[in-house]
């Protein structure tokens, strides 16, 4: 056994010194060509998309962000903004790489145009793939960083208003459509925020959870709350004071509005949200995490609100706020943003002012806890200069926030999370189909006691993998994933782009587990789609009495160290040749057969015929001799705790029948199960315990008389 351990590691050894110096030398030729596609994009590049009488700038020294200007007459005039998302957010997708996309936005902060520069999706890799990515990301020209953007099924018409936006999807490509979404919209946001005071991008953190609403919703909810005080009141205050004839306007329309605001704790999320734009939330949300209340008033009335008054103001509401016996002045915040919403806003005047307000400790260093009960208070100024040609009236009126718990501010899932609620239903499914299977391999002795069961199980159990798992929720596993990790790991990218697929998530976990406690069997003969697609094509060829054939165990086991190879060039382009590996995955036919439902490029498409046909020549052709995700689980399967078939002493000698009727070759004439070469079949299991066919039963059921076994013949030589 040593001896053929160290024969293994010495071939593999050599194999993967040779593919490394092959990809040495082709990452040297390729260099060049790598080189023209790294590049980003030029001012050229820029004026040749944006023809005149548009004329862009020069790129700005301290923000990667071409000015793009319009001529009119002999001057230019600012139109929009253009930037590439990867020099700002450089969002991996489902392959691992960098999105890119060139973004222009006009001054009010719509998207003129949103066009896909370069990916690495493996699934898109093709002219017409790559056109279903550009298409998807054309729909984002017109909406802007306060529309709330839904993605839906690929089927979905576009739809949008004033803060909803709906796009269509694209065709197995979850997560590349929401790479693309945070590329976009982060990216964006990020140019906005260093254009309103920074002058280098902060990166996005997580930002705080919350839900779509319109101002009539926030005013319902009581994030938003209106205080009217008409003339005829103020009036009133006024009339036994100096100040009472000291506003003629007052005194000549006494049902006009003297104080009109509506105040908003927007710090909470919900409020702030909603209510601001990108800038003005960043702005708010930095403030309120620096210990800071912060409050928007959006101010129409005749008497304007402030947090202290001049002595050359002459007319004046002071606002200040009381809770539990203490007093809150505010400070006036430097606003850089602006109201977001863009619909209705009932009773707000067109020329309503927006001011916003931080709220200081109070005197004795008690802080204002906003979801407690307050009072508002209102100092109203008539007059000028000194004090006692100052005439003062006070009003007040409570705040309460109703139900404030639910508004505490939360953070947001981080975004490879975002899919995860929307897959439930499928997460919900594939957990029943894992336990079952589990059950059934741990019982697998009563499973394969009757061989009609065990056929009836195992055939429902791969139509569920290739239908379910496969082709409705998209859980093919694949090498892709490998290549990928590597590839970021070399860049030095984060890898969180591997757990943006929920289902791949928990089949990566269950395999996991399972290859350390039964090898690579339970995942390549019971949950891989195209493994199962491949094994039912060869029952249904049998039923036509297309039988596969059985190679020589010389050939057969000659050919099993191919897929190691496979595997040795995948890793080494990974590491050394990223620009070879979108090509080289490709050997998998996965993708094409099971994630594109065979509606790719002819060539795809025909060597995935190929394979599948095939397994009918050679029973599951592929999977034993060229796939490189089964090397490597076999690979990693050595890890498992222990040899779980059984086995008589008379396996091997002299009973060959689990040898001869095994599909997979998998056994050895000394009786041995190879368990990296296992695909959990239970054929065998089921031989071991048939008092019919397997040899120490048949004599234990004879009384011990001899029985003529199937002896281990060698194989004559071919005729030439």
């Amino acid at each position: 056994m040593w001896a053929l351990a160290a024969r293994w590691a010495l071939t593999f050894a050599r194999l993967w010194w040779a593919v490394r110096s092959l990809s040495v030398l082709a990452l040297s030729a390729l260099a060049g060509a790598s080189a023209a596609h790294a590049g980003t994009l030029t001012q050229a590049d820029l004026q040749a998309r944006f023809p005149p009488p548009l004329v862009v700038g020069q790129r700005l020294a301290d923000l990667p962000v071409w000015p793009v200007f319009k001529r009119e007459g002999g001057k230019l005039q600012l139109l929009a903004q253009a930037f590439e998302t990867i020099d700002l957010e450089a969002v991996a997708g489902y392959g691992g790489k960098p999105i890119n996309l060139l973004v222009v936005v006009d001054r009010d902060g719509i998207f003129l145009t949103v066009e896909l520069l370069a990916h690495g999706e493996p699934l898109f890799t093709s002219p017409a793939g790559t056109a279903k990515l550009r298409k998807f990301a054309q729909q984002y020209q017109g909406l802007s960083l306060a529309h709330d953007v839904q993605i839906g099924a690929p089927t979905v018409q576009r739809r949008q208003d004033d803060t909803v936006a709906l796009l269509h999807g694209v065709m197995t490509g979850t997560v590349s459509a929401t790479a693309i979404d945070r590329a976009v919209l982060e990216s964006a946001a990020q140019v906005a925020m260093a254009q309103a005071g920074n002058t280098v991008p902060r990166p996005r953190g997580p930002d705080d959870r919350y839900r779509r609403s319109g101002w009539n919703a926030l005013a319902a909810a009581g994030l938003l709350q209106h205080w009217v005080i008409d003339n005829r009141k103020v009036q009133a205050a006024f009339a036994d004071g100096p100040g009472a004839w000291r506003d003629p306007g007052a005194m000549s329309w006494s049902d006009g509005k003297a104080v009109d605001f509506w105040l908003s704790p927007v710090g909470l999320p919900q409020a702030g949200r909603n209510l601001l734009d990108p800038v003005g939330w960043h702005q708010v949300r930095a403030a309120r995490e620096a210990g800071n209340t912060l409050l928007l008033v959006v101010d129409g009335g005749r008497y304007p609100i402030a947090h202290a008054a001049k002595p050359d103001d002459h007319r004046l509401a002071v606002l200040r706020l009381q809770q539990n016996d203490h007093t809150f002045v505010l400070e006036p915040v430097d606003h850089q943003g602006r109201l977001a919403l863009s619909g209705t806003r009932s009773g707000v005047p067109r020329d309503a002012v927006l001011r916003l307000y931080a709220v200081p400790p109070a005197a004795d260093g008690t802080t204002l806890d906003i979801e407690q009960p307050l009072t508002l208070q209102l100092e109203l100024r008539r007059g000028s200069g000194a004090v006692a040609e100052v005439a003062l009236a006070s009003m007040s009126r409570p705040f309460v926030l109703p139900d404030a718990a639910q508004y505490r501010p939360q953070r947001e899932r981080p975004a490879w999370m975002a899919g995860w609620a929307k897959r439930q239903t499928d997460l919900i499914v594939l957990a029943i189909g894992l336990a079952v299977l589990s059950v059934a391999l741990l019982r697998q002795r009563w499973l394969a006691a009757s061989p009609r069961r065990l056929v009836v199980l195992r055939s429902a159990y791969l139509l569920f993998t290739l239908g379910f798992i496969g082709w409705w929720a998209q859980g093919q596993l694949t090498i892709v994933s490998v290549t990928a990790a590597i590839e970021a790991s070399r860049a030095g990218r984060a890898l969180d782009f591997l757990l943006a697929d929920p289902v791949a998530v928990l089949l990566w976990a269950y395999t996991g587990v399972t290859l350390l406690v039964w090898g690579r069997g339970t995942f390549c003969g019971w949950l891989c789609p195209f493994g199962a697609l491949q094994e039912l094509i060869s029952s249904i060829a049998r039923v036509f009495r297309l039988r596969p054939r059985t190679l020589r165990r010389g050939l057969d086991q000659r050919l099993k160290w191919l897929k190691y190879g496979v595997l040795a060039v995948l890793c080494v382009c990974a590491a050394l040749a990223p620009a070879l590996t979108d090509a080289a995955v490709e050997v998998e036919p996965f993708k094409t057969a099971i994630s594109a439902y065979f509606q790719r490029d002819w060539p795809y498409v025909l060597w995935a015929a190929l394979c599948v046909a095939a397994s009918v020549l050679v029973y599951r052709g592929y999977c034993r001799y060229l796939c490189p995700l089964g090397a490597a689980m076999a690979i990693v399967g050595r890890l498992r705790l222990w040899r779980w078939i059984p086995r008589h002493v008379e396996c091997g000698t002299p009973c060959q029948t689990c040898r001869h009727r095994c599909n997979y070759q998998a056994i050895t004439p000394t009786g041995q199960v190879q368990y990296d070469e296992c695909f959990q079949c239970l054929d065998c299991v089921q031989l071991h315990q048939n008092p019919g066919q397997c040899l120490p039963l048949v004599r234990e059921a004879r009384g011990g008389r001899p029985v003529i076994p199937i002896a281990a013949v060698p194989m004559a030589a071919p005729s030439r």
